[in-house]
């Protein structure tokens, strides 16, 4: 028997048929969780002998069986082994949507937030809270937020006040169990503050930058190889250019054509002869050759080379170096591919004889991020090169379509928003900017922030540009992106300890309290609730009086704590309750931070004589300024669709709960027994048609409507219109006074969720101005539900631009991504909405 422990901690057993492994062999097998592989060409234990050996050991974990079970059939050569699901640990993607990333003092910066089960590509169900702040470039901490994530998704906002000062600052994204795997990829964007100011632009005096990163990253002398570079000018800006040859010293010309792309990205292949050295030559901004010697040395042995351009196949190539052939007898390798998510090799093979490329069909490896790999005979990578392994049959990635108009007053734009035909639901986020905005310069979308961004050793930039266009183009320009991506994050991700994690994954805000007056002979059980959003739930005392659990709390909530009997009779206790000390945080985000991109698009700065800062805001929200002007009455009405209800202390004295009270609006209400609350309807003949219920702006759960007590509502603004119903909730944050307080104890929470504040226009002095056009901002929306069977339809202001630039972004449930920017000319079109 052999056994080998290869690189990604998997054990390969090679065992003739008669041959039976030893107890002591199998069961640290089985207990340490390795598995079998390469069973198939040289035979596996029989059936009958794995089972009588689990009866020996008394392995009674059903678990542990069918593990491997799994691993049993998997050897035997069914597929290609995958890591056992139990063990994967959690993993986040995260992308925040930007309304913009330049800002002027006094402006706010909104987000929505998306965050993805790695190893489902699913919007996470997991995750609930999410750490956002902004760093200074020292890497300190300006200001950090917590905000709740439900089913994938959160949004909020931060002031850009006086703490801020004009220059760069690093946006950051992450969860608490992130913190355990230093490779992690927290969500990273930098962002500008502008105003006024008359220092130049700082320009590096250090030369052109040539960055050589050759593929596998490896440049073998005997054989053809292929060369990403990138090329920065002095000020370390990209330089697009076709001004590039590739020399030997003695002057001989190798290529002459070489260029690069906007984001100073190239490739070139060369024969590499051991006995010259080469240069890189580029013509410089005054049109001067500027020589960098080419300093990757060229080496004996063996690398991996992709062609990753064909239709529907991959072709993985061995790149030899003549010495390093002529002398392999004796020496075997083989070829591998390695995909990041399942963890696993999804493809391997030897090399032997003179075998030089083979092809894999495109549609046997997994869609996404994988590695091509040179393994040694002991299993250890010689050579790696990332590629992404794009099907268009299992395409994830979609536009959003957007119909517009003008409204009839012609001062708005009327958005349709829909999905393509035969797409259920998702939901999206929507950011609109003057046409000629230079505003917003985000790293990623969400599709490369999920793709492709979690396993790249430093940031993108510019990700969207490798998934617009032409899939031809923007395929071979992410391949070379990829071509020179290094080996350090993947060697990390594939030794990661998943035992180690000091850092725990937080569900909602964890508390621990004591009744301190409990009968423990008649009252067993607490209840909880919050003031702000009615969420409640019982938990169990302890013999020691104790209880611990957690809930959805916002910053500025009060608990109300009752003791329940058995009976189910409800007292106001004495009680104490202890939450999580958040501010102890003393983990090093500058970890993260140093991979922030310095090489990135910058904003202009300006030169002006006046102060930028928009301190000054006008409400646009229709119904808030309603409510401020009615504060006297209960019922008003918005538009000639919509209405509003102010929740006073006698109308929670009749109704009580939600449920009550929307059925005298002439509501419907239906039990959803599979999720355990509670849809809202209207009547659409000849059926109901279900109406979304938001509160403060995100979608309720049909629980959390169940259980809403009337005197949590602040207001309701509701329309019962068959082409867009809808009822919208705003909390009250203190209404424990309109509550029974004989029957409960409230309690402050010192920190919680970040409040998220609805959207409102910043008071721009002049829409027509330079500064406006090109930083400023025209409407954001972080809540939009959309399908494919009605347009989603919202109205936007113009501001007096002719042309708008609108940024769609989102995710489903079922883990597809849109994303699509679009110019909208309604004035060309010469026409209005009725």
């Amino acid at each position: 028997m052999k056994w080998i422990l290869n690189p990604f901690q998997t054990f390969s057993i090679l065992v003739p048929k008669t041959c039976v492994v030893s107890r002591a062999v199998f069961l640290k097998l089985v207990l340490e969780g390795w598995q079998l592989a390469d069973a198939q060409k040289a035979g596996l234990i029989c059936t009958e002998n794995i089972l009588s050996l689990l009866k020996v050991f008394h392995i009674k974990k059903i678990t542990t069986f069918l593990f491997f079970i799994t691993l049993f059939f998997v050897a035997l050569g069914q597929d290609a082994p995958t890591m056992d699901t139990e063990q994967v640990p959690l993993l986040e993607n995260i992308h925040l949507h930007l309304n913009k990333t330049v800002f002027f003092k006094g402006e706010h910066l909104w987000f929505k937030a998306y965050v993805q089960d790695q190893y489902q590509q699913l919007p996470s169900s997991t995750t609930t809270n999410l750490h956002v702040g902004i760093f200074s470039k020292d890497g300190k901490v300006l200001i950090k937020k917590m905000f709740f994530v439900n089913n994938g998704s959160s949004y909020g906002d931060f002031k850009i006040d006086s703490t801020f000062v004009e220059g760069s600052y690093a946006l950051m994204a992450w969860t608490n169990y992130m913190k355990n795997f230093e490779f992690a990829t927290p969500f990273l964007q930098k962002i500008t503050i502008i105003g006024p100011t008359n220092k130049p632009k700082v320009k590096a005096e250090n030369g052109m930058t040539i960055l050589v990163h050759p593929e596998g990253q490896k440049i073998m002398a005997g054989t053809f190889n292929s060369v990403g570079l990138m090329v920065f000018d002095e000020a370390l800006n990209p330089l697009e250019t076709k001004e590039i040859q590739l020399v030997t010293g003695d002057g001989d010309k190798v290529q002459s054509n070489i260029q690069t792309n906007e984001l100073g990205q190239g490739r070139f292949v060369f024969f590499a002869n051991p006995t010259k050295s080469y240069f890189i030559k580029i013509k410089d901004a005054n049109g001067a050759w500027v020589t960098k010697e080419l300093e990757n040395k060229l080496q004996q042995g063996i690398g991996v080379s992709v062609d990753n351009t064909a239709k529907d196949v991959v072709v993985l190539s061995p790149k030899w170096s003549k010495a390093t052939f002529n002398s392999r007898e004796g020496a075997r390798f083989s070829m591998a591919i390695f995909n990041h998510i399942s963890r696993s090799f999804v493809y391997r093979h030897e090399i032997d004889g003179d075998s030089i490329s083979i092809s894999v069909d495109r549609y046997q490896i997994p869609s996404g991020i994988n590695t091509a790999m040179i393994l040694d005979e002991e299993m250890r990578p010689l050579s790696q090169r990332m590629f992404f392994n794009r099907r268009t049959a299992s395409k994830k990635v979609h536009s959003v379509e957007v119909d517009y108009c003008l409204t009839k007053g012609q001062d708005s734009l009327q958005l349709d928003v829909i999905l393509p035909k035969g797409h259920k639901m998702a939901n999206l986020s929507m950011s609109v900017l003057p046409a000629n905005s230079s505003a917003c310069l985000p790293n990623n979308s969400i599709v490369s922030s999920f793709l492709v961004q979690p396993y790249l050793e430093k940031q993108f930039v510019k990700g969207p540009y490798f998934f617009e266009g032409t899939h031809r183009s923007s395929d071979y320009q992410l391949d070379t992106r990829l071509l020179m991506e290094g080996t350090e994050k993947f060697d990390s991700f594939r030794s990661m300890d998943v035992q180690n994690t000091p850092y725990e994954m937080e569900k909602h805000i964890a508390f621990n309290g004591k009744i301190l007056d409990a009968d423990l002979k008649n009252e067993k059980q607490v209840s909880l609730m919050s003031q702000t959003s009615g969420a409640i739930n019982l938990f169990d005392l302890s013999k020691n009086k104790n209880f611990k659990g957690n809930l959805p709390l916002f910053e500025g909530d009060s608990i109300l704590v009752s003791v329940l009997d058995e009976k189910g009779k409800l007292r106001k206790p004495k009680a104490e309750l202890h939450f999580k000390d958040y501010s102890g945080d003393t983990f090093d985000y500058t970890k993260w931070l140093a991979n922030v991109s310095e090489v990135e698009p910058e904003a202009m700065l300006l030169e002006i004589d006046h102060d930028l800062n928009l301190s000054e805001r006008t409400i646009l929200l229709d119904e808030v300024v309603v409510l401020e002007k009615m504060k006297d009455n209960t019922k008003f009405q918005i538009t000639a669709l919509a209405e509003g209800r102010i929740i006073d202390k006698g109308t929670v004295n009749r109704y009580r709960s939600f449920q009550n009270y929307v059925h005298i609006l002439g509501f419907h209400t239906r039990l959803k027994l599979e999720e355990g609350g509670i849809g809202v309807y209207i009547l659409d003949p000849p059926g109901l048609r279900a109406v979304p219920v938001f509160v403060e702006g995100m979608v309720a759960n049909p629980v959390e409507l169940m259980n809403m007590p009337l005197s949590s509502i602040k207001s309701i603004v509701y329309s019962k219109s068959r082409q867009g119903p809808f009822i919208s909730l705003s909390l009250r944050y203190d209404y424990d006074e309109l509550y029974d307080r004989v029957r409960f104890a409230s309690l402050s929470l010192p920190e919680g969720f970040s409040r998220a504040q609805s959207y409102f226009s910043p008071n721009y002095p002049d829409y027509t101005s330079f500064l406006y056009k090109r930083y400023g901002a025209i409407w954001w929306e972080s809540q939009l539900g959309v399908n494919s069977e009605v347009p989603h339809m919202i109205t936007v202001p113009l501001n007096e631009q002719k042309k708008v630039k609108i940024i769609i972004e989102g995710m489903s449930a079922n883990g597809i991504l849109y994303h699509t920017e679009q110019i909208c000319s309604p004035f060309e079109n010469n026409y209005s909405a009725n």
